[in-house]
């Protein structure tokens, strides 16, 4: 069997990312944390219907498409050059588009101040116009220390436009704000590092295009349909419910998917390498995947959900409290959302990112009917109900049958990683339930049950696999193409 690349350069790499990941995702929790003092809750949700088009648009940019360069290198400088010139072309139509698109966006929601902070992020497009080409080169040479160089720089921008403009009184703009101080910065950031120099055309070779078209158009899908399923969450409840309403939700939900976050940044690492790996190496891969993640985020989880009630209030403020019952309920979907994402990974790693997105495209007709019958069942409380069902148990399900059955792999192969450290984490979660401990006492309750459980189910299934799996403490996996909410 071919031996796993995870080793040496690939694990140094990976620590890189994360490293860059906790910069900035503890730049913007600061951000988050500061506009919470400084703006309403509904000033939130204002923002969180923005990124309903603009989290839509931003999988059409060019860092999506140039994705491809990751896969098929940098040698045919033909083709790394038509794939640049259409990134940058796609950019300014999405900088056209999402400013026109923004006043309907104001009318479906009656909000007239949405059109004018949707054509102020649409200036991102511009801005970053290219740097997804830059940014993959970086990633094709296994360049992790620029790229979280890179990634600290533009989350400390943030950090700094949003600040000033939140200190200034100026309401939702403080967001808009700091999406265009962060475009900026990743985008020179980005350029200066990677030192490739791409040759622009107006008119991008059809030939060259045509070669990548297929893994192109499968990434777009992937990211579209997951934009779909994960958005229409935010659509119900800033239609019927309003903007305070989906401020505390999107607070929950962004707390909630930081584990994620995470992975999706260890996770290019692995890109690059899962591609030359064969089919056999690439199930051992998955499983051990599956198996680092369930053991660090699992915990995690547990841990979060009990001592959300002290957490939330302390760090937000007592007028967040209403985001404490919809965090609890999200964390199960967020979960499942990592799962998700390294069995898509493994698909999108064989060529397969077209079969990847049927597998998403499938979810979306029951996904938004599922929020409109949450919604009128249980207001913002039945919506992050629905998430958990449908998102989460069903959507892991399904994933877990058709990704082995396009595979190839048998179901009980990845059962073990994807059913034991969720039933460890209900298990003590369920504890605590029964029980009135101090905060502390319910985490170390927490912790202490979870291992004890995990132990016991693992000395009763049959034995471990002979061969030792090489996959980096720590490291996770992801989609390059998956959406997140930012």
């Amino acid at each position: 069997m071919q031996r796993l690349p995870l080793r040496g350069r690939l694990a140094k790499g990976g620590m890189w990312l994360l490293s860059g990941f906790v910069l900035d995702r503890g730049s913007q929790f600061l951000m988050q944390l500061l506009l919470a003092r400084l703006l309403a809750p509904s000033d939130f949700g204002l923002w969180a219907m923005v990124l309903v088009l603009t989290n839509f648009s931003r999988h059409f940019r060019d860092g999506a498409i140039a994705s491809v360069l990751v896969q098929r290198g940098l040698e045919d400088k033909h083709l790394v050059n038509a794939v640049y010139s259409l990134g940058v072309n796609i950019s300014v139509v999405l900088f056209l588009v999402q400013s026109l698109a923004g006043y309907p966006l104001s009318l479906f929601f009656n909000e007239p101040i949405l059109w004018p902070l949707t054509a102020l992020h649409a200036a991102v497009f511009l801005i970053n116009a290219g740097t997804g080409s830059h940014d993959a080169v970086l990633l094709q040479q296994q360049r992790f220390k620029q790229i979280a160089m890179s990634d600290t720089a533009a989350g400390l921008a943030r950090l700094l436009g949003a600040s000033v403009c939140g200190l200034l009184g100026a309401g939702p703009w403080a967001f808009a704000a700091a999406e265009v101080s962060y475009a900026c910065a990743d985008a020179l950031t980005r350029r200066r590092l990677s030192g490739y120099r791409f040759t622009y055309s107006f008119w991008p070779d059809p030939q060259a295009i045509r070669e990548v078209r297929r893994f192109i158009a499968g990434i777009l899908g992937i990211s579209m349909a997951a934009q779909m399923n994960t958005s229409g969450d935010n659509m119900v409840i800033g239609r019927l419910l309003g903007a305070q309403a989906l401020g505390y939700y999107n607070v929950a939900y962004q707390l909630a998917m930081v584990p994620v976050f995470a992975a999706a940044k260890t996770n290019r690492v692995h890109f690059s390498e899962l591609s030359k790996l064969d089919p056999e190496a690439r199930q051992t891969y998955v499983v051990g995947a599956l198996e680092k993640y369930g053991l660090i985020v699992a915990p995690i989880n547990a841990l979060s959900f009990v001592i959300a009630p002290w957490l939330i209030p302390f760090l937000y403020g007592s007028e967040w409290n209403a985001a404490v019952a919809i965090f609890q309920t999200v964390l199960g979907f967020a979960y499942v959302r990592g799962i998700m994402q390294i069995l898509g990974t493994s698909l999108t790693a064989a060529g397969k990112p077209d079969i990847n997105a049927r597998i998403n495209w499938a979810l979306v007709p029951v996904t938004i009917p599922a929020y409109l019958v949450g919604a009128w069942l249980g207001g913002i409380q039945g919506v992050a109900i629905a998430v958990a069902i449908v998102m989460g148990i069903g959507a892991a399900g399904w994933f877990w049958l058709a990704v082995c059955r396009t595979s190839g792999w048998p179901l009980r192969a990845l059962a073990r990683p994807i059913l034991l450290p969720p039933a460890a984490a209900a298990a003590a979660v369920g504890a605590t339930l029964l029980v009135t401990l101090p905060i502390a006492a319910e985490a170390a309750m927490v912790l202490v049950v979870y291992l004890a459980f995990a132990a016991s189910l693992l000395a009763q299934l049959p034995g471990r696999r002979s061969k030792k799996l090489s996959v980096p403490r720590g490291t996770l996996v992801e989609p390059i193409s998956s959406a997140s909410k930012q």
